[in-house]
């Protein structure tokens, strides 16, 4: 039994009070495995790639914001162990994102203008983990070449 000076009882309680670490993989092939990375233990986290709208929630679950009652910490909500959302969007364009580039200064850049596929190859995961073929609406695709171009 070790009693704990000032200094040690600081440390325990930061260490104490720490949150959790939160290891979330996202995207076609985060929602292809997910049942495998969940069983040994790989993420905390599967997000498909058309519910990256949902990560607030999700990071909100697996790591409640603590609310200090009278030194004892109490959550909003209870904590839970993983969480999963890989809900096929049947209208996810992704029109509203802006890529970044990693460098401004090149002179060509890629423009999303569709998500899915409608050909089902044998050898292809795209028209199961990303759906139907889908176009983004003309505006959004002319607004974001028009930002690449200035």
């Amino acid at each position: 039994l070790k009693i704990l000076d000032g200094e040690d009882e600081k440390k325990y309680k930061k260490k104490k009070n720490r949150r959790k670490r939160i290891i979330g993989v996202l995207g076609c092939m985060a929602e292809r495995l997910k049942e495998d990375m969940f069983k040994d233990g790989t993420a905390d986290l599967i997000v498909g790639p058309d519910a990256y709208r949902d990560l607030p929630r999700l990071l909100s679950a697996l790591a409640p914001t603590p609310i200090d009652t009278a030194g004892e910490n109490m959550y909003e909500a209870p904590m839970m162990d993983r969480a999963l959302n890989v809900e096929l969007s049947f209208d996810e364009t992704y029109a509203d994102i802006r890529p970044v580039r990693a460098n401004p200064g090149d002179v060509s850049a890629f423009v999303s203008v569709m998500r899915g596929c409608n050909n089902m190859c044998s050898y292809c995961v795209v028209p199961f983990t990303r759906g139907r073929e889908r176009s983004r609406e003309l505006e959004s695709i002319v607004e974001e070449s028009r930002g690449l171009f200035e």
